[in-house]
């Protein structure tokens, strides 16, 4: 059977998003809810404040598709094809990532924690731009705070990284982040709406059901990466 690695890819992301709701409402929902009150009460009432949700999200939208386009560029240079030897490497190393993830939910938290370090030490140059930004009283403000925030460390948006990487082609790359980050919008956007109450997902049952979807995601991604399953083709 040949899949071409785009739509592997696209599908692994989408699968990573609707997967990944919780942790991202849980994750990200606090910061959502503190981006609301950087925003003057007056200009923050009723509808008007899932506009600036819709801002800041499509302002983390934009920096992924970024991320995913140098991911893509680079995974091309790196490798002559997104298979090599039959090992599918970037969904090997996203099932991977979904373990790591999986035992965060499970109250396992120091491998992915870890990963997380690696992206860190930029978080830190860029966090006091953010200071910059505030008070949020203007839309172009938003679409940069977004912007900023979508390079906060996040496993599950390294192993969407990854997948895009496995594309080979900046394009391609781009696509694949935008469809991960499309699939987040809602539950974080509704976390900052409703301010930040979603981030209880991350305790009680809920976690059990965070950590079964991405043990389910990390047996896919495997399935996918096994030597026979995809037999992809570069793009030209």
């Amino acid at each position: 059977m040949i899949v071409d690695p785009l739509t592997v890819a696209l599908t692994g992301a989408l699968a990573l998003g609707v997967g990944g709701a919780l942790h991202c409402a849980g994750m990200c929902g606090g910061i959502a809810a503190a981006l609301s009150f950087s925003i003057p009460e007056e200009r923050r009432r009723g509808s008007r404040l899932i506009a600036w949700q819709s801002l800041f999200g499509s302002g983390r939208l934009l920096s992924y598709a970024g991320l995913g386009a140098i991911a893509g560029g680079l995974g091309g240079q790196l490798a002559s094809g997104p298979v090599a030897g039959g090992w599918h490497w970037p969904a090997l190393l996203s099932a991977l990532l979904m373990v790591l993830l999986t035992a965060h939910f499970l109250g396992h938290s120091a491998p992915i924690r870890a990963l997380e370090r690696l992206g860190a030490g930029l978080w830190r140059r860029l966090s006091p731009l953010t200071r910059r930004l505030m008070p949020v009283d203007h839309p172009l403000k938003a679409l940069a705070l977004g912007g900023l925030w979508g390079f906060l460390p996040c496993g599950l948006l390294y192993s969407a990284l990854v997948l895009a990487a496995g594309t080979g082609e900046w394009a391609d790359g781009a696509l694949v982040m935008g469809m991960f980050g499309a699939t987040t919008l809602l539950p974080v956007g509704a976390a900052g709406v409703f301010g930040g109450q979603l981030s209880r997902l991350r305790r009680g049952p809920a976690r059990y059901v965070a950590a079964a979807m991405t043990l389910a995601l990390a047996l896919v991604f495997l399935q996918h990466g096994l030597p026979g399953d995809v037999h992809a083709h570069h793009h030209p």
